[in-house]
């Protein structure tokens, strides 16, 4: 047996196309089925999260957020918002 890895199988017996990557614009094949219902416009995950990022700004927005405390300082909570250690008098 060899070590060498076994080339990716391309969909046997479904139509393909080559299409360019809509965030780094390499040419990947992708099902004609896939890209007809709005699929297959990246390349890989990583280059559909870069857009998606940089379209809605989520991660960006999550690591700014932070839970006030009782001295009204921003700092890390862990707790549950609903559990009762989370309710806490102003």
């Amino acid at each position: 047996m060899s070590d060498q890895k076994q080339p990716q199988k391309v969909w046997e017996g479904a139509k393909t196309a080559t299409y360019k990557c809509k965030c780094c614009g390499k040419d990947f094949v992708a099902r004609t089925a896939d890209r007809d219902r709005g699929w297959a416009r990246f390349c890989s995950k990583s280059c559909k999260a870069t857009k998606q990022e940089a379209r809605t700004g989520q991660m960006k927005a999550y690591l700014r957020r932070t839970v006030r405390t009782r001295e009204n300082r921003s700092a890390f909570d862990d707790t549950h918002p609903f559990s009762p250690d989370a309710f806490v008098r102003w």
